[in-house]
């Protein structure tokens, strides 16, 4: 049986990785409580009619706040703060501290470890008694993404709508980048992220790499596709993920029979995107299901980050057979073998990026080749996989305390 000190509280705002890591805890036994923004408790009957009376876009929208893997008795919502977020989503960086003071009183109170996702470490860390601090670092280090923000200069014209390292207050930003240093063990997802964790002063010996997991069953491949070169990108049009640098090579190539499809929520100044509207097909943000066909559709993903912790959609697009072509500065590039299931490319290089995508448009064959090797790589990392190797680290440090 599990001893206090062998429990965890996890904190997190908002579905972080679909919930595997209390999933994973809570299926070894080893959950004591999830603490969050808001989790809808589904497994309650009064709470399943009341969602079903809901217009099916809300309520598929809300819906993923819920797996039934993990029972709504381990989880606490904290309204309040989900409520003062939707209101103003700008201010979360002086909001999200509560929930993770929350977690550390839970976890001091019982004298239970805590794993806490990155933002909301700091301040659950800061309470007395707490047996194990596990920080999950989902991005690069802030220094990092910092440093790759302000070297590039490539179309300064095109100017993020969100608010990024550049934009954090100056104890905003220093409070995030000693979050690491706080920790008993770092888990990231990367090669990328752990290096750019080591350059800023956390021991390796304190770094594990876990990569993400992919839902293997929804997320397959399909057989029907198009002549035309289709090009996807998924993900916010900003610079650190490298967006500019695509729609720009698009622009300049004028490939013929060929398309690039980007979804993902359009900047709030739109006019950045009027130059390239007649050369790419903007499809805003799409449900899960309207998302996977344009996996199945693409023959190639692009997304060529300049600065980025894993990039879960390049395995969400090799889970469906599709390619992936992105940079070494985006740490899902760990899976990718050059030429085999992707592109790895160098970050922020203009003339890389148009070579790569004119060497798919003349090499369609090629490019269908690499489909099945895509799926055979993407069948290595499953969401169960992830919650095994997560147990596993916990277990192994929680033995050492």
């Amino acid at each position: 049986m599990a001893t206090a000190n062998d429990q965890w509280v996890v904190v997190s705002a908002g579905a972080r990785d679909s919930y595997n890591i209390p999933i994973a805890l809570h299926e070894a036994g080893l959950l004591r409580r999830l603490v969050t923004d808001f989790y809808l408790s589904l497994d309650r009957p009064s709470m399943a009619v009341a969602t079903r009376m809901l217009p099916s876009g809300i309520r598929s929208k809300i819906s993923r706040r819920f797996d039934p893997a993990l029972p709504s008795a381990f989880v606490q919502s904290q309204l309040n703060y989900a409520i003062r977020n939707w209101w103003k989503p700008n201010d979360w960086m002086r909001r999200v501290g509560s929930l993770g003071e929350r977690a550390g009183r839970i976890a001091a109170g019982e004298r239970c470890s805590i794993f806490a996702y990155a933002h909301v470490a700091t301040s659950a860390f800061a309470a007395g008694d707490v047996a194990t601090k596990v920080l999950m670092q989902m991005q690069p280090h802030p220094a990092a993404v910092k440093a790759a923000l302000l070297s590039d200069e490539f179309l300064p014209e095109f100017q993020d709508q969100i608010r990024n390292e550049l934009d954090w207050p100056q104890d905003i930003f220093d409070t995030f980048s000693r979050e690491p240093t706080l920790a008993d063990l770092c888990i990231v997802a990367s090669s990328y992220t752990r290096k750019t964790l080591m350059e800023n002063g956390v021991r390796s010996d304190r770094i594990s790499v876990v990569p993400y997991g992919v839902d293997l069953e929804f997320f397959c491949p399909a057989t029907s596709q198009s002549d035309k070169l289709s090009v996807l990108f998924v993900g916010q049009l900003c610079r650190q993920k490298g967006s500019h640098y695509l729609l720009e090579a698009w622009r300049r190539l004028k490939l013929p029979n060929a398309e690039l499809r980007v979804v993902g929520r359009f900047p709030t100044n739109s006019r950045i995107l009027s130059a390239y509207k007649s050369y790419v097909r903007f499809l805003g943000p799409l449900d899960w299901k309207a998302l996977r066909e344009e996996h199945r559709r693409a023959h190639l993903l692009c997304l060529p980050s300049l600065s980025d912790g894993f990039g879960q959609v390049i395995l969400e697009a090799l889970a469906c057979g599709t390619p992936a072509l992105t940079t070494d500065s985006c740490g899902a590039s760990d899976l990718i073998q050059h030429g085999e299931n992707g592109f790895v490319i160098p970050a922020a290089n203009l003339e890389s990026l148009i070579a790569s995508l004119e060497w798919a448009s003349q090499n369609p064959e090629k490019l269908r080749q690499m489909r099945s090797p895509a799926r055979a790589t993407a069948e290595e990392y499953s969401w169960t996989k992830f919650r095994k190797n997560i147990v596993a680290k916990l277990q192994s440090l929680t033995a050492q305390s």
